[in-house]
């Protein structure tokens, strides 16, 4: 099988970086394509917006070793919601700007050119799996659980979904 277009999919959390560094990987390995999504949840609640902290702590310890110097372009939510006049969902989009920009970034420090990065609207499995179709992804890449909120529920069921349902190969990271 020959892989031509890798797509990974985000929410910023440790598990979705490893899955940017897989993808990214077998992308160079490959001459492959690499797209980089970030789902942001219709109807988003204040206090699922809040697991989204979790990010930001993950953000701020990664973001000085891929960007150097540019520590002071980091974020903190309240100021996000600040920026956004209240907003959460601006507030989102803007957070799930950075995460796709910062994968990206990282991805071609370790040496894929050909990167695409997506924002969409949507539930996790649903729109990871639409994106992939749209996309004519050759393979799917996304962490075991991340911060969305299924994570306290029933563990990797996001990924499980995607990898029951994909039409093409997916890889769950760990």
């Amino acid at each position: 099988m020959m892989v031509k277009h890798v797509l990974v999919a985000t929410d910023g959390s440790e598990t979705a970086w490893k899955a940017v560094e897989m993808a990214t990987n077998i992308a160079r390995a490959c001459g492959a394509r690499v797209t980089i999504l970030h789902v942001i949840v219709n109807g988003l609640r204040a206090e699922e917006a809040s697991q989204l902290a979790r990010a930001e702590h993950f953000v701020r310890r990664v973001s000085p070793i891929t960007m150097p110097g540019q520590e002071r372009a980091l974020f903190s939510m309240g100021a996000l919601l600040q920026n956004s006049q209240g907003d959460i969902g601006k507030a989102m989009s803007a957070l799930g700007e950075r995460i796709v920009e910062d994968a990206a970034e990282h991805a071609r420090t370790l040496g894929v050119d050909d990167v695409h990065t997506r924002i969409e609207p949507g539930d996790y499995s649903g729109t990871i799996l639409a994106v992939s179709d749209e996309i004519g992804a050759d393979m799917i890449v996304v962490g075991s659980r991340g911060l969305g909120r299924l994570a306290g529920m029933l563990l990797g069921s996001v990924s499980m979904k995607v990898a029951q349902q994909a039409t093409c190969s997916v890889m769950i990271v760990r």
